[in-house]
């Protein structure tokens, strides 16, 4: 505008642009392009909550919806808009291209598992469904117990063998107790006695560093799938009917 018409003065310009006068004299002062650059700050109610938020979204692939009632109920004040902006701007930021990493067949196998909520009989009902998937072909094994302790989990991951017909020459799992000590980037110690059953089937123990959930996302895909098209809005009447129709809906998917 000033170069337009070298006679108007800062006043008139700030008044044309409805912004502030000393605004425009920085501009005219400065031989850069002005630019607007807002800080971005966090709603403070949203901030007890940031990193449960996170996982629940990115690692656990949760609805947004369901997050907000999570939260509410550990006791968010805050309103839906800001939850809402603030997802949006998570889920702008973790938005990065990566480079699939791809394993040869028998190579190497994922597990993991996850909890849910069922309705069995009258009665809710806390069950843990276990998953391995061979990172080749993507085949998969699901598994069930009411427990999630080490003689559980071990117990799944053998079933699962035992209907693959064999192993892998690895297995990747998360940071749980059961599987390492001291899930330390530099200090790792894997659990003695997982250690052992590794020896025993011959297989190399591996793991996901912690907060890189993309690196066994084969085997955090499929919990996303079962809670949408098998666990929501299904009835059972006992842990078995809950098994059988588990390993029918395996037989489905593959």
């Amino acid at each position: 505008m000033r170069k337009r018409k070298p006679a108007l003065g800062s006043r008139t310009i700030a008044e044309l642009l409805g912004i502030s006068r000393n605004t425009v004299k920085k501009a005219l002062k400065s031989d850069d392009v002005p630019t607007y650059d807002r800080q971005r700050e966090i709603n403070p109610d949203i901030v007890p909550f940031k990193e449960y938020i996170c996982e629940r979204l990115i690692i656990k692939r949760l609805r947004g919806s369901r997050v907000l009632k999570e939260i509410i109920l550990k006791g968010y004040k805050g309103s839906k808009s800001a939850f809402y902006r603030y997802i949006l701007e998570i889920k702008f930021e973790t938005k990065r291209t990566f480079q699939p990493y791809e394993t040869s067949p028998g190579e190497q196998a994922q597990f993991d598992w996850s909890p849910y909520t069922i309705l069995i009989g009258d009665n809710l009902t806390t069950v843990y469904v276990y998953c391995c998937i061979l990172g080749f072909s993507r085949y998969r094994i699901y598994d069930a117990s009411t427990s999630q302790r080490q003689g559980s989990v071990f117990e799944a991951m053998e079933n699962s063998f035992n209907e693959f017909g064999g192993v892998t020459l690895r297995v990747q799992t998360d940071n749980a107790k059961c599987f390492v000590e001291n899930a330390s980037k530099h200090n790792l110690k894997w659990n003695s006695r997982y250690l052992s059953f590794c020896g025993h089937y011959g297989i190399e123990p591996t793991r996901s560093l912690p907060r890189h959930p993309w690196s066994k996302g084969k085997v955090e895909n499929p919990f996303s799938y079962l809670e949408e098209h098998f666990i929501k809005g299904n009835q059972f009447s006992s842990f078995e009917d809950f098994l059988q129709r588990l390993k029918t809906f395996q037989d489905e998917v593959e």
